[in-house]
This record gives C-alpha cells, sequence and structure tokens, in this order.
C-alpha cells in the first residue's frame, strides 16, 4: 500500500492533469467504446480509462499506462492523440482532462480483464455519449470519435 499522496493524485497548486482515455474497437455495429465502471453497481459512473499524469510523464506514456493498469490491455494498433483537452474547475481544482483513444485490433476480448473496475461495457457511440454522466468525458468522446470518424 502507498504512503501517502504525488502531486498528480490531488493536483499540484490547484492544478491536475489526467488522461481520458477511450478504448474502442471495430465491432459489428460499428465503432464500439469500452466503459468501466469503478464502485459499486447502485452509485457507480461509467467513464473511460482515467489515469492522473506524474509531473514528468509524457501523456501517450500515461494513456498507454491507465489502459494497462485498469484492464490489462498493453498495446494499442492505433493510438489517437486530439490537440485540446478539456478543463474543468471543480471547487479550488483545475482539472485538465487530455482525451486519447486506443485501438484494438483481433483478438482483443482475450486480453481484457477487469482491475480494479465493477463492470465493464462495449456500447456504441450514442450509447456511451448518454451513459458517460461527466459532461468533460462526454466533450473528450467527442472529440475522439470525430478523429476516429475522420481516419
Amino acid at each position: 500500500m502507498r504512503q501517502g499522496f504525488r502531486p498528480a493524485d490531488l493536483g499540484d497548486f490547484g492544478l491536475r492533469h489526467e488522461v481520458n482515455v477511450f478504448v474502442f474497437r471495430q465491432g459489428r455495429r460499428g465503432v464500439e467504446y469500452l466503459l468501466l465502471q469503478s464502485g459499486p453497481a447502485f452509485d457507480s459512473l461509467w467513464r473511460p480509462v482515467v489515469r492522473a499524469v506524474d509531473l514528468d510523464e509524457d501523456l501517450r506514456r500515461a494513456a498507454v499506462r491507465g489502459v494497462q493498469s485498469q484492464t490489462g490491455l498493453d498495446q494499442a494498433f492505433h493510438l489517437i492523440t486530439p490537440e485540446t483537452a478539456i478543463v474543468q474547475t471543480i471547487g479550488d481544482l483545475q482539472l485538465v482532462g487530455w482525451p486519447f483513444g486506443f485501438m484494438l485490433r483481433q483478438p482483443w476480448s482475450r486480453a481484457l480483464r477487469k482491475r480494479g473496475s465493477k463492470g465493464l461495457q462495449w456500447l456504441d457511440f450514442q450509447k456511451a455519449l448518454l451513459h458517460l454522466s461527466a459532461s468533460g468525458h462526454r466533450q473528450n468522446l467527442l472529440q475522439v470519435h470525430w478523429k476516429v470518424r475522420a481516419a
């Protein structure tokens, strides 16, 4: 068990950078996104892979590490990196969410594992957008989806 907090856990001087990674695949119904449920089903929110970025860490590396630690997947077939982040103010904290798309190639199902998540589900874009309750996550999904569709 880790003792104390690292600066990335709570933000340094009121600023916290995190990656919001949308793992996606090309399914039968088109592009499908993986959403995670982090707590008990009755009160937990669906979200992408979320990981705080350390002060000296590359954003792409943080995205891959976040996916690996929360799903067991360690290699993206393609990593999509939109250019802008979403900034939210939560009390005294400025939260900067960097969106990433983590494309899987087949066979995706053998490697996927729940790690600290209560639930996992694959959803098409419309359903994924409706399941995300945080506005920053919805905005980041829009950015990733636009990049996926443009490719």
